[in-house]
């Protein structure tokens, strides 16, 4: 990969931003041609402000307010975004679901991490694991602990493209990770994190190649 410049991005978090770091170290070592412009996060206490922080990231705070329309916050938030100058948003453990309106704001891509192995038709429930083991699929913001509930012995993670159907974008990136006996979904998270941030750099890069040749060849 040559690296000719950097796209403009806006990362959208919710928690501790584990994934976030690993964007941001790969963006240091040139893994990841990307200029993160800005973090968003609708937490004050989520570390991942002090991540972006400590890497001289801009940071912003924006809280989902009780009772507050999601069509307004949904445009707050994409003109923050849009002040930044980003073009690209990446969610990383964002935990609210994007109103309409801000995918109507023009971005070049919305991407989403979403912790299980979607199907490449977005319209079906159900998915074929390489093995050919074929499973339900996990959607929805438990969907790690949906898929140990249900006794799967594999899941994954995908990054998708979000569409205004939840969960179900075109995928850019996936791959399988193995469940072990007695997880937790903190046990397990903590080893699918490694997995994700595969699928992060693989499909970021896949999405770069088509919406922005002259970033990665």
């Amino acid at each position: 990969m040559t690296q000719t410049a950097a796209f403009p991005t806006a990362v959208l978090v919710s928690g501790s931003g584990t994934n976030l770091q690993a964007v941001i170290d790969r963006c240091r070592s040139g893994a990841l041609p990307l200029d993160i412009r800005l973090v968003v996060s609708n937490r004050a206490d989520a570390y991942a402000l002090a991540r972006a922080q400590a890497a001289g990231i801009p940071t912003l705070v924006l809280p989902l307010e009780t009772g507050e329309p999601r069509a307004k916050y949904a445009r707050e938030l994409a003109a923050a975004v849009e002040r930044s100058g980003a073009h690209l948003v990446l969610l990383l453990g964002w935990m609210h679901v994007l109103a309409p309106e801000f995918l109507d704001a023009g971005f070049a891509g919305v991407l989403n991490l979403h912790p299980s192995y979607l199907p490449d038709d977005p319209s079906a429930d159900e998915v074929t694991f390489p093995d050919g083991t074929r499973s339900k699929v996990f959607r929805g913001p438990h969907a790690l602990r949906d898929a140990l509930q249900a006794g799967m012995k594999i899941t994954g993670a995908t990054l998708i493209e979000i569409t205004p159907a939840v969960d179900r974008g075109p995928v850019l990136a996936r791959r399988t990770f193995s469940l072990r006996e007695g997880d937790t979904v903190e046990s397990a998270l903590e080893r699918l994190h490694l997995v994700e941030q595969e699928v992060v750099q693989e499909g970021v890069l896949a999405w770069l190649r088509v919406h922005a040749p002259a970033v990665v060849r």
